[in-house]
């Protein structure tokens, strides 16, 4: 499967898990552009799709200069897996109460927990995958939360002289797209 394959069929797996996780499920949650997903606002989920290499021994990048692309090769791709849940703050942006400060930790490391549950369960068996340590983020700005890479194996060789399917055609555009009429 595709890049934006993996990453769809993640963020779906993570959407479900987080549904069971103290703080629940997320209000918004997409696969996001880019090299970085800023912290929009809480009670979101990303998966962001970075970089993309072709290997022979996953995760492991071929030398450019041993690579032959005209014979099938094997891809990875990194996908960042990121939760965001609301810090609150005190009426006179005091210190939070311990117990507040106890309870934001647990959020946070509950949703670490659904998020290695969903790289778990997302792929199908003997689709290599390679994950990353948990990190948290912020507090900032009334956010915190965490982050995760995955390397997954990912299709994308095929022969010069293939058709390849249009995008959409293989991954519907969900509703509002602004190229959809």
């Amino acid at each position: 499967m595709d890049v934006y394959g993996k990453a769809q069929q993640l963020l779906n797996e993570l959407t479900a898990k987080l549904e069971t996780t103290r703080a629940g499920q997320v209000d918004y949650a997409a696969v996001h552009p880019g090299d970085i997903v800023p912290a929009y606002g809480c009670e979101t989920a990303f998966v962001r799709p970075g970089r993309i290499w072709p290997t022979t021994a996953f995760p492991n990048q071929l030398n450019p200069a041993q690579t032959d692309l005209t014979q099938p090769v094997s891809y990875a791709a990194d996908l960042e897996v990121v939760v965001y849940r609301c810090y609150g703050f005190t009426e006179k942006n005091e210190m939070p109460e311990l117990s507040e400060l106890d309870s934001l930790a647990r959020d946070a490391l509950d949703d670490a927990r659904a998020m290695m549950r969903a790289v778990q369960c997302a792929f199908d068996r003997g689709t290599p995958v390679s994950v990353s340590p948990w990190m948290p983020r912020g507090p900032s700005g009334g956010i915190h939360g965490g982050s995760l890479t995955v390397t997954v194996g990912v299709e994308l060789w095929c022969p010069c002289d293939a058709v390849i399917p249009e995008f959409d055609s293989v991954f519907a555009p969900i509703e509002g797209d602004p190229r959809i009429e």
